[in-house]
């Protein structure tokens, strides 16, 4: 049996192994099926807008539900019924028959990265080892999938991503069955007022994630199928992907040592949001050429990676004891959820009406708009990095 660090990073790894799969990919199987790119930002919208109601849905059980079933339980219960949708991706249903079918495949996974965040903190802590040592898994598993199956679907084609997909989500319900139960231990507690939870500060905090994960969404949307309008094979798609991932692994091996130069938690949080305004502009004046790409892709370790890292660690301060997974949820569904499906589907829209790159300087706009709000919160509250 794993080890309860062991068993969280084997998660993590297979998880985003999937996301390795499903968010490069899953475009190019669409386009191939013969959609038009705003039908495609609507087909993949599911894997964000299912987390504005997921992500509650499975932190309230979590939260409010730990007598009768642990976070293991949820993950794997949710896992299985996730395992059984992909089955039927393996048909050519239309338009809004594979909505359907992605919308539940997609709701049933919304709570995983929640939820598996709160066993991996609550591990760090008591295992006294680093968050980015457990996270860093993801970011392998995340890599290793996008050049593996890169080089799968030139091999064997398009056509076979939906038999991909069923066999990554095989692995990532193996691997929640290692997930040690013990990893579900929420002190109980009085209720805490809507109030309370949901303050100035915090409401700051969720806006500004709204935008910056909006932005990204055109990114992790439609990145697939604009390389591909530039002539990149599947292969080579797969490795522009991977150098963002390779930047972001570097990053979580050294988050700590990089953490403990400054002293501000949230100056250094509102300047991924400035690195994400340059990052988009790149994309856009960049006319496909690999070496702006490059450099773009490497400013991922600071856009996703130090930014996902300082907004799970401003969660933990801004929420209470109490409702950690409802805080979790909250940040997913506020980011990943709204922001996320709405990038997506304006993306999509605005490739259609104007032309591809626009969608980058849309990109771009939206992060300005959340460093906006990120500053609004960094005049007001201030936590120390630890």
């Amino acid at each position: 049996m794993l080890g309860r660090k062991s068993s969280v990073s084997a998660f993590f790894f297979f998880y985003f192994a999937f996301v390795g799969l499903f968010s490069p990919y899953l475009s190019l199987w669409l386009n191939f099926r013969g959609f038009t790119p705003a039908e495609i930002g609507v087909l993949m919208s599911p894997m964000q807008w299912s987390r504005i109601v997921g992500p509650g849905f499975w932190g309230a059980l979590a939260d409010y539900g730990k007598n009768f079933i642990s976070i293991k339980g949820i993950i794997t219960g949710a896992t299985s019924l996730a395992l059984i949708c992909s089955s039927l991706l393996f048909y050519e249903f239309d338009f809004f028959v594979l909505l359907s079918i992605l919308v539940l495949l997609t709701f049933f996974l919304s709570g995983l990265t929640p939820l598996s965040e709160v066993i991996a903190l609550k591990v760090s802590r008591d295992t006294d080892c680093n968050y980015g040592d457990l996270r860093v898994w993801g970011s392998v598993g995340f890599l290793v999938a996008v050049l593996l199956y890169g080089a799968l679907i030139d091999a064997f084609g398009t056509s076979k991503i939906p038999m991909f997909v069923f066999i990554s989500l095989s692995f990532i319900f193996l691997s929640s069955t290692f997930i040690h139960r013990e990893s579900n231990t929420i002190e109980k507690s009085e209720p805490i007022g809507i109030r309370r939870l949901f303050n100035f500060k915090i409401n700051l905090f969720l806006i500004a994630s709204f935008f910056m994960i909006m932005s990204h969404a055109v990114l992790y949307t439609f990145f697939s199928l604009w390389l591909k309008k530039f002539g990149y094979s599947n292969m080579e798609i797969g490795l522009v992907w991977s150098i963002g991932v390779i930047a972001e692994i570097i990053f979580f091996v050294n988050q700590k040592n990089i953490l403990s130069r400054f002293r501000n938690l949230t100056y250094v949080w509102f300047s991924c949001f400035i690195f994400a305004v340059v990052r988009f502009l790149i994309i856009f004046f960049s006319d496909g050429l690999l070496i702006w790409l490059i450099f773009a892709q490497l400013l991922h370790a600071i856009t996703f990676g130090l930014h996902h890292v300082t907004s799970i660690m401003l969660v933990t301060n801004l929420f209470p004891d109490a409702a950690k997974a409802i805080g979790q949820s909250s940040y997913t569904v506020a980011s990943y959820g709204i922001g996320g499906s709405l990038g997506g589907v304006f993306s999509g829209l605005i490739w259609e009406k104007f032309f591809p790159e626009s969608i980058y300087l849309f990109a771009s706009l939206v992060a300005f708009l959340g460093a906006v709000f990120a500053w609004l919160l960094i005049r007001k509250y201030k936590v120390e990095c630890d």
